[in-house]
């Protein structure tokens, strides 16, 4: 496959919102991400990830649980109360093991984990199974 040639499952219409308050991190799985095929916006922190899922149609939402101003628990409670938004699938990579305190919140849509630091090939398996 070449470098920017689509991944199978992705689709130059699927975006990708990356939101990590590392700079170095959105960098990376948005980096990676493109290079799939994908489209990539991201946010650094809850507050503007909102903003960025009002101004876009997102496909789905690759998201950090520590972050300052608003954590990533926090934006999933304020995503999933906006009818539109319960179903953005959301892959959650965080460096703590949340999965059990986060999936009562995520919603009916579809929902993975991941524990950074994640492997390219594996972020990316999740990401299919996730943007279908």
């Amino acid at each position: 496959m070449q470098p920017n040639s689509p991944a199978p499952g992705a689709s130059a219409a699927k975006t990708i919102l990356v939101v990590d308050d590392y700079a170095s991190v959105r960098f990376y799985h948005a980096n990676l991400l493109r290079q799939a095929g994908y489209k990539t916006l991201d946010a650094r922190d809850g507050n503007e990830a909102l903003d960025k899922v009002r101004q876009n149609r997102i496909d789905l939402i690759l998201l950090d649980l520590i972050m300052p101003k608003m954590s990533g628990e926090e934006f999933i409670k304020r995503l999933r109360a906006i009818p539109e938004f319960t179903n953005i699938p959301l892959l959650i990579v965080s460096s703590e093991a949340a999965e059990d305190k986060i999936r009562p919140i995520a919603g009916s849509g579809r929902f993975g984990f991941a524990i950074k630091p994640i492997v390219p090939a594996s972020l990316l398996d999740s990401v299919r199974k996730l943007i279908i």
